[in-house]
């Protein structure tokens, strides 16, 4: 456990500030830290500041994209490393990505207040502070307002995709994402790709348009899956990243910084291949 490459802030969905993720990540004697909130670069800047000399952070970013195909949408989300954080494009897609954020919560607060949950706009910003409003904030409002138990009960009712409440997000596509971090100066990686029959499809249909990488070592890999992924990847002479997705210490997001080990030639070649 030398790096982390999937690590999230307050400017987010996590829980910790960038200062408090560096420091822990300082304390666990890491080398490099990837701060990837998601559509935002925002807390790269204090990470880089809280790091100084003791820590190398790697700016980047996670953008929540939606693919869509034969009529069917489904959420695909796209890391970038090594990323040019002042990149005119890049900040474009971003700001597009936080006004669709902004319209999702309104359409969703309509919903769930036509069902008796009664949250409004302040509440889920209250959740957000600094961060990327989004799902995780609408639930924790839900939860406040009674319309839930917990947190993972708000989820299953109201967010998932075969909940009568969702509200589907309007995003911008993977394609458009890898174009925006590559013309960024990044290295496109695809997140957690999970263990669905089509993804080795998708993933090969990405690579055409510029997909760089994908992230075989995460948490919700088996190591089945994490192997299956470092051949696809060699197969294809592509990239393999990793990390423990960290959210910050509470329920489902309980892995932490430095929790995932991983090889050290995932570094050597990622920064290889950003010379390039």
């Amino acid at each position: 456990m030398t790096f982390d490459l999937h690590v999230h802030s307050h400017y987010s969905d996590g829980t910790w500030s960038p200062f408090a993720l560096v420091r822990h990540a300082v304390r666990l004697h890491l080398k490099q830290l990837a701060i990837t909130d998601h559509d935002t670069t925002a807390g790269i800047a204090e990470a880089v500041a809280a790091a100084g000399k003791e820590i190398e952070i790697i700016p980047a970013v996670e953008i929540n994209t939606v693919h869509e195909c034969a009529g069917e949408r489904e959420d695909i989300h796209i890391l970038g490393y090594f990323v040019d954080q002042g990149n005119s494009g890049l900040q474009a897609v971003l700001a597009k990505q936080q006004q669709a954020r902004q319209n999702h919560v309104l359409e969703t607060i309509a919903s769930l207040r036509k069902t008796g949950v009664d949250i409004d706009e302040s509440s889920v910003q209250r959740f957000a502070g600094l961060g990327s409003i989004g799902r995780a904030h609408i639930t924790e409002a839900i939860v406040e307002a009674g319309g839930a138990a917990d947190l993972t009960a708000a989820y299953e009712k109201y967010m998932k995709r075969s909940s009568p409440f969702y509200v589907p997000r309007k995003s911008v596509s993977p394609y458009e994402a890898i174009e925006a971090i590559n013309r960024a100066g990044g290295i496109s990686s695809i997140a957690h790709p999970g263990k669905e029959a089509h993804i080795d499809n998708l993933i090969l249909q990405l690579r055409e348009h510029g997909l760089r990488a994908i992230e075989a070592f995460h948490r919700v890999h088996s190591l089945n899956r994490v192997r299956h992924y470092i051949r696809l990847a060699h197969r294809n002479n592509m990239l393999i990243t990793g990390g423990s997705d960290c959210h910050g210490p509470y329920g489902e997001f309980a892995p932490t910084v430095g929790s995932i080990s991983l090889p050290s030639e995932i570094m050597t070649k990622l920064r290889s291949s950003c010379a390039l």
